[in-house]
């Protein structure tokens, strides 16, 4: 009898270590991340830790859960001495994987403001410059591989000495039946751990909020449950929280403008990679774009502008589909990814628009190349069909300035009316600037500052170029970012959505009465229907948001970061955890640190605001779940 529960002994001693680890890593990725997670202290930290226990417990016995099969199988062949040299080789393999990802979080999550999910498998698994960067990002972020290896070493020398201490190979007198019930047994209690408890539906990420403040939710959990819990439920359920047709009267998502006769301009929109808000004339503190700031008196600029997104690859389906970030991972990657698509460039295809995504990354970087296929682009342009490495950063790919004139070329040649969306790259991190600027931009205390004002020369230059072309009063630009950058941790910028305010910027140079600002909430996925609105596009379409031009739809924005959404509208910001669980309600913006909850002083306000957010989510996921993000154009004439 003591014999037989010998594997169970050296299986608990395994998870105690793995708990361990994780322990440790947390600690190391708070204090490496300290400045993102304010207000945090070491009750709060400790009660977090706590917590954070059914995840860790989650992550390991799913990660381990073939290891701890394999060693409680009830044959004779187990305590073999091959076998059990297997089994250890295979515990060891699948925890540094697992501990890998972990650790690799420590310099992700800045760049993302969340653990990681399931899509980084599709990153590291396809191809791209994932493998590419890696070298750079180990040089930049070498504390990362030296405890990678550390902790690897850890976990061999202490998983041998418990191996040592707990041997099996002469443990083969345990009877078959007994063998089995201990198998079964673990397996059912590991089953229950791994969803969490016996609650009728398992914990997920977005769980994290119901016990943590929504800024320390990255501490809370691990990145192999992010991963196995984003990959796992990656579907989106199908709510029905109105009767289907209840809900054009909250949002109609298909659009039929043509207030006047089609204005067939060009139309660039410009994504400049980490644009918030705060680094412009609008953000209320220093500016590091000064030519930016100068178009802004000719444009009309949107002042309470927010980005549906946090990573790239979900910002620009937002901006140039108007496909708002409500899942794990962006829709190019999900489970969705056939779904027919509304896009700037399947629509103007209609009104004879040639179609270009113009992006100096290397070929693959985000999957770009493929969104352009699935948004209708005819052409794309990356890093390969610049063909030019001369001007490569080393890392992202060809730096702004040279890139934006070689997309102001391209345009020259293009036949007219056109659409191209280019995607700067240079404020990105590491945020390398040229040679011939590293003594003519000012050397600001954050390194993300330069890059900037490298970006803002860029477009500066790229606008000086394409003002002496013919089609150039001829068209429409937009200006705004995939998302904001995760650097915006400023004191002078005293609002609790710094993390998505972002600049919208129309500006037609041949249309002065597209001039001043617009200071109600709009959103990246309004661009698509207010452009569309403002050329005077006579077919219907399928949108999302609500066009900026249109006194008849109302003005609202979503963002959702960690599961807990921020909803604003009629002057007011409902912050609920899970989507749809009230947190809060604040007078928004005039309310910009949140500091006066009214959630029980204005029931009125809650339920309509609220009801207006069920009815979003069920539009968007019903939408997406019966691929209804197309409607067809009418036949009639161009």
């Amino acid at each position: 009898m003591k014999n037989s529960i010998i594997p169970i002994k050296r299986i608990g001693l395994q998870f105690l270590l793995l708990l361990f680890l994780y322990f440790i890593s947390r600690c190391l990725f708070t204090v490496i991340n300290l400045h993102h997670f304010e207000g945090i202290s070491f009750p709060v930290f400790f009660n977090i830790c706590i917590h954070a226990l059914r995840y860790d417990t989650s992550a390991i016995l799913s990660v381990n859960a073939l290891y701890i099969f394999l060693a409680l199988l009830p044959f004779k062949f187990v305590y073999k001495q091959g076998w059990e040299r297997f089994t250890r080789i295979l515990f060891i393999v699948t925890n540094i994987l697992a501990l890998l990802f972990e650790l690799s979080d420590w310099a992700y999550f800045p760049f993302i403001m969340k653990r990681a999910s399931a899509d980084v498998l599709n990153m590291v698994s396809k191809n791209g410059d994932v493998w590419h960067l890696l070298p750079g990002f180990l040089v930049r972020f070498w504390h990362i591989p030296l405890s990678m290896i550390l902790m690897s070493g850890v976990l061999i020398k202490l998983n041998k000495l418990i191996c040592d201490k707990t041997p099996i190979q002469n443990s083969a007198t345990s009877p078959v039946w007994r063998a089995s019930i201990r198998l079964v047994l673990v397996a059912v209690i590991s089953v229950i751990a791994i969803r969490g408890g016996l609650q009728y539906v398992p914990i997920n990420t977005r769980n994290a909020v119901e016990v943590v403040d929504n800024k320390y939710v990255p501490i809370l959990l691990n990145t192999p449950f992010s991963i196995i819990n984003t990959y796992t439920n990656s579907k989106l359920e199908d709510p029905a929280y109105f009767p289907e047709r209840e809900l054009p009267q909250y949002f109609n998502t298909h659009k039929l403008y043509a207030q006047h006769p089609f204005n067939s301009k060009n139309v660039v929109v410009i994504i400049v990679e980490g644009l918030s808000k705060v680094y412009t004339k609008i953000g209320g503190a220093t500016s590091y774009t000064p030519f930016l700031d100068s178009l802004m008196d000719a444009s009309l600029v949107c002042t309470y502008a927010y980005a549906n997104a946090m990573q790239s690859n979900e910002g620009v389906p937002a901006v140039i589909a108007g496909m708002p970030d409500m899942m794990d991972e962006p829709i190019t990657t999900s489970a969705y990814s056939t779904n027919k698509l509304t896009a700037f460039p399947n629509l103007l295809k209609y009104k004879g628009y040639t179609t270009a995504f113009y992006h100096g990354g290397t070929n693959g970087t985000m999957s770009f190349d493929l969104f352009s296929i699935m948004a209708g682009y005819d052409k794309y342009y990356g890093r390969k069909e610049y063909n030019n490495d001369e001007d490569y950063d080393g890392t992202w790919g060809i730096f702004d300035e040279p890139y934006l004139q070689y997309v102001a070329g391209n345009l020259n040649t293009t036949k007219q009316p056109f659409f191209a969306s280019v995607f700067t790259l240079s404020s990105h991190e590491p945020f390398k600037i040229p040679t011939q600027y590293e003594n003519s931009i000012p050397a600001d205390t954050f390194i993300a500052h330069r890059a900037l004002r490298y970006t803002d020369i860029s477009l500066r230059k790229f606008f000086e170029t394409v003002s002496k072309q013919a089609w150039y009063k001829n068209t429409l630009f937009i200006i705004t970012a995939d998302h904001s950058s995760p650097m915006v941790d400023r004191e002078e910028f005293a609002d609790k959505l710094k993390n998505f305010s972002i600049p919208i910027i129309y500006f037609a140079p041949g249309d002065s009465s597209l001039k001043g600002h617009f200071d109600d909430f709009t959103q990246q996925i309004d661009i698509l229907p207010s452009t569309l609105d403002y050329l005077g596009y006579d077919k219907p379409f399928f949108a999302f948001g609500n066009s900026i031009f249109n006194e008849n739809e109302k003005r609202y924005a979503f963002t959702q970061l960690n599961g807990e959404a921020s909803f604003m509208m009629n002057n007011s910001l409902l912050r609920c955890a899970n989507f749809i669980n009230p947190l809060g309600l604040f007078k928004y913006p005039e309310d910009k640190i949140l500091g006066q909850n009214i959630l029980e002083k204005n029931k009125a306000l809650l339920n309509q605001n609220l009801d207006y957010l069920k009815a979003f989510i069920q539009i968007y996921n019903s939408s997406v779940i019966h691929n209804k993000l197309w409607v067809e154009p009418e036949n009639k004439k161009q």
